[in-house]
């Protein structure tokens, strides 16, 4: 019994003690995300951040995505250090200049979510215009 306590003792201090209620933070399981196209053009959704408050940025890699006008992109993905904390979706995108030409699209852009708690099955909705 003795043992086991100094074994403990030990742990904690080569570890740094335990971990804080902010560190022990889990992971946000199956959040939806969806952004409707209603920029009149069709997109190309790139990249997908999401922004924790007290914690910082995180990068979720998403396959290119070419998105017709009038038409949804659509993701589920586990966040992970979000579980409980105010958290905001951030879609990188590109918009098709012209129909007429192959590939010719506007720079990056970027559109936020409103910040909520994340929670399981928290869904995060946006407007692309």
């Amino acid at each position: 019994m003795f043992t086991k306590a100094i074994f403990a003792a030990a742990l904690i201090a080569l570890t740094g003690g335990f971990a804080t209620q902010s560190e022990a933070r889990g992971t946000c399981k199956s959040v939806y995300v969806q952004a409707l196209n209603q920029t009149g053009k069709e997109i190309k959704v790139i990249d997908m951040h999401y922004h924790i408050t007290g914690y910082g940025k995180k990068s979720e890699p998403v396959k290119n995505s070419d998105i017709p006008s009038g038409r949804a992109f659509t993701y589920e993905r586990n966040l992970e250090k979000a579980d409980g904390r105010e958290t905001q979706i951030e879609l990188l995108y590109r918009v098709r200049k012209s129909n007429k030409g192959f590939d010719q699209w506007t720079g990056i852009k970027r559109i936020r979510s409103a910040a909520k708690t994340c929670s399981d099955r928290a869904v995060y909705e946006m407007k692309i215009k």
